[in-house]
């Protein structure tokens, strides 16, 4: 009863009306079914008896004479009823007699003794499957013989699907009834209530109120659904009176706390003491402090600094500070300037600290001091191009490095000025690389103030306005790579021939050993051609040294415009030349090599004069993994050197079974 009590208005009105329907439908079905069963069971004995009565007195005749043949044929009008499957004729005293029907394929169960003595008592018993009904044959009131007819149940089972399937419609519409009801029941009282009770939570709760109220019905629940939403609509009246009165306040206070949160500046309030009993947002962001520090704490241990009697002196004396600045130290224990302003408040006993952390602005006064000095004490010429293309500094260096002053310099345009020479013929690939990349970088060759030649190394940057992205200026550093000229050219003279301007042999020597040690392990393959020039000599001797010298020129031309990149012409000694060709193959040698004798035994025109020389060549194709460089090259010598005695002007490979070589 207590659960019952505690369940909502909706749980209440649905229990009943379940009740209702399930208690009305098994009563109505129970009732329903007997009634049917009993009005079948009764038709189909009252069918029977009828059938089995006409039966008997048709049987009269062929029980008098004893003819069981027709009394057979007249119990097979029991046919006729597909509801009795087998029939017996018994004589008076119920001994078996000579007649009997069944129902073929039909396996019929004979009656126990039980049901045997309830049929002797009542003339019918009812089991599961069967009816066994008692029909006596009279002849002249007097009782002859006695029918047992068996009669099937299978018509109750169907009577019983009958009643089911009745049953569903009615449970249906019964359900559709009781819908009905709950949903009217629903609209009219549960729904308002509910939505009465949710308001009435929202309110006791403290939340608003968000959807209104609305009477669906002018009865007692509609009137209390209005009755609460007068008192809703009054008390929100006061509710905003209440609120617009607090926000005007709100709003003086708010301005007040606005503009003192939105200065910039710490202003901390403090007591004669030094104790902090108010301070904004930026104080916290000053002195690196959350609220719980901040709160009366001693203004003098946030301002560590050696002149705290200037502090004292404002605090006890009424000073006012005017943008003191002090040297402190923050939480971290790292190095802080604070600029500190005081000012003594109305109330005597309060004063008033402005304090703004300048530590980021002293840093960039030191920077742009250590930025000149780097700049005024570079070795490398620094030169500053505005805008409009106007030098506008320049460092001393570029006076020591091109010998003009600063004076010459200043608001000159790069393009007027004589020392960019080089430089301007590339303006164009410099612009395009400021274009697309923001810098470029390169070696140029200017002339300094007395006429000589300077290499420089020139980086140059461009520097865009923050605010402006399409106005920036130029930046370009001047670096003196004398030096390193120098040493280019005496590296270039030690591994280079003097004339020709080919790898000498220590160029060569070092080349082929780095290829030996590469392709020691490798299955690829470089080779060494091995050339003497033919009739070089006779050049030598007809025209003279100087017709020589330009033979080698246009031989070591014409053997570099036959070879890749990465492949190595080099001049051994004298008419002795030797191509480092790595990779290759025996095809790709064999094809390099007739080109070789095809360019070389071309015509050479020297003043005027024809000159007419040919070459013997000996290849090496290593494929072994050899590394000694040595052996390498006097294979290609070898080669070469058959190739002469072979009647010149050809191309041999190397093979084990070659002479060495007797050329130097």
């Amino acid at each position: 009863m207590t659960q019952f009590k505690a369940r909502s208005i909706k749980h209440k009105l649905l229990t009943p009306i379940l009740l209702f329907i399930s208690i009305t439908f098994i009563i109505s079905q129970a009732i329903n079914y007997s009634v049917t069963y009993e009005k079948a069971k009764q038709n189909l004995i009252d069918r029977v008896h009828v059938l089995a009565n006409g039966v008997a007195y048709n049987l009269q005749a062929a029980i008098l004479f004893d003819d069981a043949l027709s009394a057979n044929e007249i119990l097979s009008a029991f046919s006729a009823d597909k509801e009795v499957v087998r029939v017996k004729l018994y004589d008076q005293d119920n001994h078996e007699f000579f007649a009997t029907y069944q129902v073929e394929d039909e396996d019929i169960n004979t009656p126990n003794k039980a049901q045997l003595a309830m049929i002797k008592e009542n003339n019918m018993v009812i089991s599961d499957q069967y009816v066994f009904l008692l029909v006596p044959v009279i002849l002249e009131q007097e009782q002859i013989a006695m029918l047992r007819i068996t009669i099937s149940t299978a018509s109750f089972k169907l009577i019983l699907v009958s009643v089911i399937k009745n049953g569903i419609i009615f449970l249906f519409l019964l359900s559709a009834a009781g819908c009905m009801l709950y949903f009217n029941i629903q609209r009219v009282i549960i729904k308002p209530v509910f939505a009465l009770n949710k308001s009435m939570q929202v309110f006791v709760d403290g939340q608003k109120i968000t959807q209104q109220l609305n009477a669906s019905a002018d009865d007692e629940i509609g009137d209390l659904v209005n009755a609460f939403s007068t008192m809703l609509n009054r008390l929100e009246q006061r509710e905003q009176q209440i609120l617009l009165t607090m926000d005007k306040l709100e709003q003086e206070k708010s301005f007040a706390n606005e503009v003192i949160e939105t200065v910039q500046h710490a202003l901390v309030v403090t007591d004669k003491t030094g104790r902090i009993v108010h301070f904004n947002a930026a104080a916290k962001v000053v002195f690196q402090c959350d609220n719980e520090i901040l709160k009366n704490t001693v203004i003098q241990q946030l301002i560590y600094t050696s002149d705290s009697h200037l502090i004292d002196s404002a605090l006890n004396e009424g000073i006012d500070l005017n943008d003191k600045q002090f040297k402190s130290q923050d939480r971290c224990q790292q190095e802080q300037f604070l600029q500190v302003s005081s000012r003594k408040l109305s109330k005597s006993t309060k004063t008033l600290f402005a304090i703004q952390d300048v530590t980021l602005h002293e840093a960039s006064i030191s920077k742009q001091r250590l930025a000149a000095s780097v700049f005024e004490n570079s070795q490398d010429g620094i030169i500053v191009i505005g805008h409009s293309g106007v030098i506008s500094i320049a460092n001393p260096a570029v006076t020591t490095l091109l010998g003009f002053s600063n004076e010459e310099l200043i608001t000159r345009s790069e393009n007027e000025h004589s020392m960019w020479s080089e430089f301007n013929e590339l303006t164009p690939v410099v612009f395009k690389s400021m274009e697309e990349y923001g810098h470029w970088q390169g070696e140029v060759w200017e002339r300094h103030k007395d006429g000589r030649l300077i290499p420089l190394q020139v980086k140059i940057n461009r520097i865009i306005n923050n605010e402006k992205q399409d106005v920036f200026d130029t930046f370009i550093i001047l670096s003196d790579i004398s030096h390193i000229k120098e040493i280019e050219r005496l590296d270039h003279l030690a591994h280079h021939d003097e004339l020709t301007g080919l790898a000498n042999r220590t160029k060569l020597y070092g080349e082929l050993n780095e290829v030996a040690t590469y392709y020691h392990d490798s299955l690829a393959e470089f080779g060494v051609i091995y050339l003497d020039l033919d009739g070089f000599k006779l050049v030598n001797d007809t025209y003279g040294h100087d017709a020589g010298d330009e033979v080698l020129k246009q031989v070591a031309k014409r053997l570099q415009s036959q070879v890749r990149e990465s492949d190595l012409v080099a001049r051994l000694s004298g008419d002795e030349f030797v191509l480092l060709i790595s990779p290759t193959s025996k095809d790709k040698i064999t094809i390099l090599a007739e080109r070789l004798l095809t360019t070389l035994k071309q015509d050479i025109i020297y003043k005027e004069q024809t000159l007419h020389i040919g070459v013997s060549i000996g290849i090496h194709l290593v494929n072994n993994g050899q590394r000694d460089i040595a052996a390498i090259l006097k294979h290609a010598d070898s080669a070469m050197y058959q190739a002469k005695l072979a009647g010149k002007g050809k191309a041999l490979f190397y093979k084990m079974d070659m002479p060495e070589s007797k050329l130097g």
